[in-house]
């Protein structure tokens, strides 16, 4: 079935201009918020900043890697 280019670009342009408007209320939305974090939003930071560096200090004293490294000697 054929579309009317007319139709085509009309409905092109509601999409666009809804999009526009949905852009322009998240604009808006993110200008209201403050810069800070929330205390959940802190919290869950901290908590993987501390899994990353446990994860870090334990890969390098890691029984499994020794043993790896021993292997080929």
């Amino acid at each position: 079935m054929d579309m009317n280019p007319y139709l085509a670009q009309k409905l092109a342009e509601a999409r666009l201009r809804d999009l526009r408007a949905a852009s322009a209320r998240a604009a808006l939305l993110r200008s209201l918020r403050s810069g800070r974090l929330g205390i959940r939003a802190m919290l869950g930071e901290a908590l993987i900043r501390a899994g990353r560096w446990m994860l870090r200090e334990h890969a390098t004293s890691c029984p499994r890697r020794r043993r790896v490294a021993f292997a080929g000697r």
